[in-house]
């Protein structure tokens, strides 16, 4: 996630606006880890030139559709992974997991409905509708399809990251 919000953040901002549009959502946060301060302000260099373009605020190119999106500097460790977690995080309380129910898809963040997705599942949204969910299909196993993003490290000849179909 974090060269993905490095490298490609308008993907991630791209995505978001389609999902919110999809859900009816008109205010997004995307949740970036303390320790990635850079990352954090990319993304928010990001956000002002997609606000610049109109492709963020309030009557969307003209449209009736208005999405604020904003990026949440986290102080959260490993553990805000978990949706929960990350929740509690936003607002300020210990990031660590609660139980559920309320799942945060019926009282989440300030007690609203929540939907929280990963950045690398929100980055292929705009590629997906541009090409099709067949061409995405086309990757990986029946059950498995897709491609998935993994990080390689350690002691290896070769580090870095990898997009692989999924189920290989």
């Amino acid at each position: 996630d974090r060269d993905i919000l490095r490298y490609n953040p308008h993907s991630v901002i791209e995505g978001m606006i389609i999902a919110a549009y999809a859900m009816g959502i008109y205010v997004g946060y995307n949740y970036i880890h303390g320790e990635i301060f850079e990352v954090y302000e990319r993304f928010e260099a990001a956000l002002e030139e997609a606000r610049a373009a109109g492709y963020l605020g309030d009557n969307i190119l003209g449209s009736s559709f208005s999405f604020q999106l904003h990026a949440h500097h986290g102080f959260g460790a490993y553990i805000c992974g978990e949706e929960t977690a990350l929740i509690r995080s936003m607002q300020g309380k210990r990031g660590e997991p609660v139980n559920k129910p309320p799942f945060p898809a019926e009282r989440g963040y300030k007690n609203s409905p929540t939907n929280v997705n990963n950045v690398e599942t929100l980055a292929n949204i705009p590629v997906i509708i541009k090409k099709g969910a067949e061409w995405f299909r086309s990757f990986g196993t029946k059950n498995s399809p897709g491609t998935k993003v993994f990080a390689l490290a350690g002691k290896i000849n070769n580090t870095g990251l990898m997009e692989v179909p999924m189920g290989t």
